[in-house]
């Protein structure tokens, strides 16, 4: 069987992460393993030209930006990000609207916002023994990653904030359920997932699944 294994880093088959990038190993656990890498996308850059309310707004982008009315967006800013959001697109004009997290910051505000990712994730939290999730930037240290994993109906089952430290190394949550860490995966089946990060940069996420062996 596999085996994953949680210190200052957490390795499964293929992969292995700290934040030095390399492996030490301290617990070793027997699981099946499931696996996925979301490719985020890069993220657009802008201001926070028009404040309606905590949840509406006008996002003025640069020139030459890819988002698309009715694409369901993320929205980044130093203080908080706010995700699911509805866009409207006049040129470089996106209404924001919609959504749940942070209460839109004040007009002016520096921001980004960045089209939704997919994630195609499927396992039961109740089964999960160790989990890891690192989101990896070389390109860009400081940068902000957000993950909303949900079940059949939509409903947030559990969602992560993580951010890139290091350019040689990648930011993890890591969850030793197995050896007492709190399980929050629990409740209904996680079918999918959506994520985004701040960067400017394509980047990628990682969620690693060890499960009861069966």
């Amino acid at each position: 069987m596999p085996q994953a294994q949680k210190a200052w880093s957490f390795a499964f088959p293929g992969y292995s992460f700290n934040s030095d990038g390399e492996n030490n190993v301290t617990y070793v656990g027997t699981v099946g393993v499931q696996q996925t890498l979301a490719a985020l996308v890069a993220a657009q850059t802008g201001s926070l030209t028009t404040f309606t309310d905590d949840d509406t707004g006008v996002a003025t982008l640069s020139t030459g930006h890819t988002i698309e009315s009715d694409d369901v967006v993320d929205i980044y800013w130093a203080a908080g990000v706010r995700h699911g959001m509805t866009a409207t697109v006049a040129t470089n004009a996106v209404t924001v609207d919609g959504g749940t997290g942070d209460a839109l910051p004040t007009q002016g505000t520096a921001c980004t916002v960045v089209l939704q990712t997919a994630v195609e994730v499927n396992f039961d939290g109740d089964d999960a023994q160790i989990i890891g999730i690192f989101y990896r930037n070389p390109s860009d240290t400081g940068a902000k990653a957000h993950l909303d994993l949900q079940d059949t109906d939509d409903n947030s089952i559990e969602e992560i904030d993580l951010v890139h430290e290091k350019a040689n190394g990648a930011d993890a949550a890591i969850y030793d359920i197995a050896n007492g860490d709190t399980n929050v995966f629990t409740g209904a089946r996680i079918t999918h997932g959506a994520a985004s990060h701040d960067s400017l940069y394509a980047a990628t996420l990682y969620i690693l699944v060890g499960i009861t062996a069966v």
